[in-house]
């Protein structure tokens, strides 16, 4: 019987294996893509919650001025005429500056008929929508922290049958929010600004209240 030496057998030397080690340029540009596209995802939703927060705002801040104006109107109902933005209560609406000087008697300090403290009342409300109350003064501009663009208010008044200074009072806010929804005025009346249903940055606010004078009762 023929013995084959051992050297013969193992006549090739073994191969080494070797480990991979790293990335590849491929594996280090796909994670270098999902890194991108998650950091957007989360600069976008950053975005829009910081939108939606202040579109909250500025409808709480406008529900606050609605109901700023009610209460003076309900402690000097005799004045209610007064108090109106027009015939109907909408073609000159309040927030665009039109009332400049502090009507006399400044009625925070003197007794005035009902007419006076409506204009006095009238003349603080104009304030408080332009964002008179805080500002600050950069290069010689006065600019305001705290007004809502575009903000205009109006105030209507409709007397019930056989009343004067009893019926229903409707205070309107309006302004521009800061993306394209849907007209929150499609038909009615509008607040300053373009007709019904033709701004989709306009933003309302509708607050209606029944007005008692109690010396009609």
């Amino acid at each position: 019987m023929l013995e084959v030496p051992m050297s013969a057998v193992n006549s090739r030397a073994p191969v080494p294996m070797t480990r991979q080690r790293g990335v590849t340029l491929i594996e280090a540009l796909i994670a270098g893509i999902v890194l991108a596209i998650g950091i957007l995802g989360v600069v976008s939703l950053l975005a829009l919650s910081k939108v939606s927060q202040h579109e909250t705002i500025q409808r709480t801040r406008a529900i606050s001025l609605a109901d700023d104006i009610l209460e003076r109107i309900r402690r000097n109902p005799a004045g209610i005429t007064a108090y109106q933005t027009g015939t109907t209560g909408f073609e000159n609406p309040l927030g665009n500056g039109s009332i400049t000087d502090e009507p006399d008697p400044d009625c925070s300090t003197a007794t005035c008929t009902p007419a006076q403290l409506a204009a006095h009342d009238r003349w603080a409300w104009e304030r408080l929508l332009d964002g008179a109350s805080v500002t600050v003064t950069d290069g010689g501009t006065t600019t305001s922290t705290t007004r809502i663009r575009g903000l205009r208010g109006c105030i209507a008044f409709a007397a019930d049958a056989g009343k004067t200074n009893t019926g229903v009072v409707s205070v309107v806010l309006q302004w521009q929010g800061l993306r394209d929804t849907a007209d929150a005025v499609p038909t009615g009346n509008v607040c300053g600004g373009d007709a019904a249903g033709t701004d989709p940055t306009r933003r309302q606010v509708v607050i209606d209240t029944y007005l008692i004078d109690e010396t009609e009762l």
